[in-house]
């Protein structure tokens, strides 16, 4: 994909920069994308991109973090630390768990 140029937003409230690209689809994926503009279940193709996209982009940011912290299900010496740390704020986790249950029933 080669980048052609470079625009902002036409809204001053939103100072996005966007990137005009081209980008080759195979054609029954871009006929199904027209689909859904047909419908009207998106404004555009290009919506539809930038949304699916962007959706792609955070859950594969999610599962960066997800894999970086699967290690710890299986560290021993983290879930000894973890239970450790968890019996010594049981107490004030007690206190603060009444404490909210008097504010829901107005005592």
């Amino acid at each position: 994909m080669r980048n052609h140029k470079t625009t902002r937003s036409a809204n001053p409230a939103k100072i996005a920069r966007k990137v005009q690209t081209t980008l080759r689809l195979p054609r029954q994926l871009y006929e199904r994308a027209k689909l859904f503009v047909e419908r009207g279940n998106t404004s555009s193709v290009n919506d539809l991109i930038v949304s699916a996209l962007a959706a792609y982009i955070k859950a594969m940011e999610r599962k960066a973090i997800d894999d970086a912290f699967r290690p710890i299900a299986t560290d021993k010496r983290y879930q000894s630390e973890a239970m450790h740390i968890a019996k010594q704020f049981s107490a004030s986790d007690a206190e603060s768990i009444e404490i909210g249950e008097r504010d829901l029933v107005g005592d």
